[in-house]
């Protein structure tokens, strides 16, 4: 059936909202997640919760993020038409069970990279216990499958992980993955997952349901650009990674 709703593309964390410590401005602030203890974790400013209200009265909206589907569980807006999760690595229906197709050709797609992600996890973590920093770290799963291993500081400066990143590729064990590093986020992704491949997929079956219609993209770090450059437009923060690295090029 035609539908000539515009579908709409959207990452969420540093996208739609952030966390207290990423806040710009004081006033007014908008619970958008929860943590694993049932606290608030992401907080939109007006502007963030006007423009998802805007988006979700005029498009079909679907995240497309790097939580895993327990974390996506704890993100508290009302998003109905499924979602992409886990950088790519699963697919949510409309009613929030996990696509089995996808997920199968994600079971093969990673098959050599299943016990090598727990090693490259516990490697990561032992060089920064070298480095003198405290991190915290662990591989993304969903039902028994290894999709990537996520790591993250527990300081206050960003530039660890910048450190940490450096003596990871200077030992040589990321053949085969691809990085995604931005602010206290840094995870190792198999070269077969991301946001990207998973949103071709839900691009060739919107299109088989509901034809041609505009599609738009937002996101605001490197590795969202692969999904947004799928899109007929794509937008970004004004203060996020990709709108820096654009400044950066009209500035010489």
């Amino acid at each position: 059936m035609k539908n000539n709703r515009p579908l709409v593309l959207v990452d969420l964390d540093d996208t739609l909202f952030q966390t207290a410590r990423k806040m710009t401005t004081g006033g007014q602030r908008t619970v958008a997640s929860l943590d694993i203890s049932g606290q608030p974790s992401g907080y939109m400013d007006p502007v963030q919760d006007m423009f998802i209200n805007w988006l979700l009265d005029s498009a079909d909206v679907v995240p497309v993020t790097a939580r895993s589907t327990e974390a996506y569980s704890r993100v508290k807006l009302p998003f109905t038409k499924g979602a992409i999760c886990s950088h790519g690595g699963s697919m949510l229906h409309p009613d929030g069970s996990l696509d089995n197709n996808w997920h199968s050709q994600m079971s093969e797609t990673l098959r050599e990279f299943q016990q090598r992600l727990p090693i490259l996890t516990e490697t990561t973590l032992q060089i920064g216990k070298e480095l003198g920093h405290s991190l915290r770290g662990w591989v993304v799963e969903e039902k028994g499958l290894h999709l990537y291993t996520v790591i993250k500081q527990n300081e206050s400066d960003d530039t660890v992980l910048a450190n940490v990143l450096a003596e990871v590729q200077a030992k040589g064990v990321l053949d085969g993955m691809h990085i995604h590093a931005n602010g206290n986020n840094l995870a190792f992704l198999p070269n077969g997952l991301a946001k990207r491949f998973a949103v071709e997929e839900w691009l060739r079956n919107d299109r088989d349901t509901h034809g041609t219609r505009p599609v738009l993209g937002f996101g605001d770090s490197i590795t969202d650009l692969g999904f947004m450059q799928l899109c007929h437009m794509w937008g970004t923060p004004t203060r996020s990674q990709l709108a820096k690295i654009i400044g950066e090029l009209a500035h010489g």
